[in-house]
């Protein structure tokens, strides 16, 4: 069974500022780091239970490459993506 993406707009937000910056630092590294998101959505679409419990039902998945996390929950058949953090920014995650 694959699960649905659903953004979230604090996640969209999130996305779009780490975006930005990495632009700024280089060109095309804003593009690196959201291709390494669109495979960490991947991955959830397939196998959402198996990243690691932060608390209760809320669930968390590394980017590959990129210190940023993709907080989610999993609801029926969809994956919904809360928020896009930056691992030392929110050190609780």
């Amino acid at each position: 069974m694959q699960y649905n993406i659903v953004l979230q707009e604090e996640a969209i937000g999130d996305l779009q500022i780490a975006y930005d910056w990495y632009e700024e630092q280089k060109t095309g590294l804003g593009d690196t780091f959201l291709d390494e998101v669109e495979r960490s959505l991947n991955k959830l679409k397939n196998h959402p239970f198996h990243y690691g419990i932060i608390k209760n039902w809320i669930r968390k998945i590394k980017i590959n490459k990129f210190p940023f996390l993709i907080i989610f929950e999993i609801s029926e058949d969809s994956v919904f993506v809360t928020a896009i953090r930056h691992t030392s920014r929110r050190p609780k995650y």
